[in-house]
């Protein structure tokens, strides 16, 4: 047991779903948190926006059905996936829930705050000092740095941890955007779209607003992005959605685009005793049918459910605790979303594989087999 204690048992850096959930599980448990995040809310992200029914339970015990519905989530029954003109349909054997991240991460750092979490937005983090009685964050504009226990990486890299940065995969982007429907045709649940290197997900949120996002090879945002008869970065994404997806309509995009890398990488260790990394900073799946935002969720809650910063016994513990359950979580899960995403990207192994999806009782067996490989409950 240590002799002092900081003011605060952790310091957690970001406020995304990853964060807000381990702060939220932390403070309810008693513990003093604070909560640092560099952006002001709302904020877009790149992101699916599509939270995985594996972590449905995770994502309603952090906000009730009542308060999703509140913010504009929407209840997702059905997943798709479209080759050309044909699609396969089924149903989910648990539903999913629909938010945008502006909304999400605000309603989510609105019940850490009411949890009695500090939530001080916005505010960078310069530094991150590590010693054997705990951590000091120095944050710009704050002369003084917080003190705490210990330290929570929920900032998508981990950049501060002395571990290092989550490693990008590469030559694939993420590529994300809001547009609005066409009159009298609502986007019905998760739908992928298989495209020549890329995959395109879309999922109706809140506002009667769509999300397209996709994961696509930088060698076809380039052929886009550097073409200069688009004259600018926005209307050559829209052409090149509009290559992939024939249906979509530049002139129903609400806002600008949005890009940015994807991180991949298994389990990272953390590179400090009093250091503990969460969502993208500790590991990433690839962000199929809402995967990443999922784990993110998880990954934050199931940390505050066993760390004890108060503790340096409880501390060791819940690092050792955390990296089997988080490798577990993963172990699986991993290689078959890349492999799912690996088809998406390669409508010809997919076309090939199309009659079996089409015969009956073929593609539930498949979408079962998938669904248990990916870890969601059946």
């Amino acid at each position: 047991m240590t002799t002092s204690r900081p003011p605060y048992d952790a310091a957690v850096l970001g406020a995304g779903p990853a964060g807000c959930a381990a702060a939220i599980s932390l403070a309810r448990r008693g513990m003093r948190v604070a909560l640092v995040e560099r952006k002001a809310f709302p904020r877009v992200k790149v992101c699916g926006e599509c939270v995985s029914p594996a972590s449905t339970g995770v994502l309603e015990s952090l906000l009730s059905p009542g308060e999703l519905r509140a913010a504009g989530a929407r209840v997702l029954n059905l997943y798709a996936i479209e080759l050309g003109d044909r699609s396969v349909e089924w149903a989910t054997p648990r539903p999913a829930w629909a938010l945008s991240r502006a909304a999400l991460d605000q309603a989510l750092a609105t019940k850490a705050s009411e949890a009695g979490v500090e939530v001080l937005q916005p505010a960078g983090v310069r530094a991150v000092d590590y010693d054997d009685g705990g951590v000091r964050v120095l944050v710009s504009g704050r002369d003084d740095p917080i003190a705490a226990c210990v330290v929570v990486h929920a900032d998508g890299s981990g950049r501060f941890d002395p571990a290092g940065p989550t490693p990008m995969r590469v030559g694939v982007l993420g590529v994300k955007c809001h547009y609005t429907p066409p009159p009298g045709e609502p986007v019905v649940g998760v739908r992928m779209r298989a495209c020549d290197g890329a995959y395109l997900g879309t999922v109706g949120v809140e506002r009667g607003l769509a999300t397209c996002a996709m994961t696509v090879r930088d060698a076809v945002v380039s052929r886009f992005v550097n073409d200069p008869a688009h004259g600018s970065r926005d209307a050559a994404l829209d052409a090149m959605t509009r290559a992939l997806w024939p249906a979509f309509a530049d002139r129903r995009r609400v806002g600008a685009w949005h890009v940015c890398g994807v991180a991949g990488s298994a389990y990272i260790e953390p590179g400090n005793p009093r250091s503990f990394r969460v969502g993208n900073a500790a590991a990433a799946v690839e962000p199929v049918g809402g995967e990443g935002i999922g784990l993110a969720l998880w990954s934050g809650a199931t940390l505050g459910e066993i760390l004890d910063p108060r503790d340096d016994a409880s501390i060791a513990r819940a690092q050792r605790e955390y990296a089997r359950r988080y490798r577990q979580r993963v172990r699986i899960r991993r290689p078959s979303c890349l492999l799912a995403a690996g088809v998406l990207m390669r409508p010809s192994l997919l076309r090939a594989a199309w009659p079996l999806l089409e015969a009956p009782g073929a593609s539930d067996a498949l979408i079962r087999a998938f669904w248990a490989l990916s870890g969601k409950p059946a």
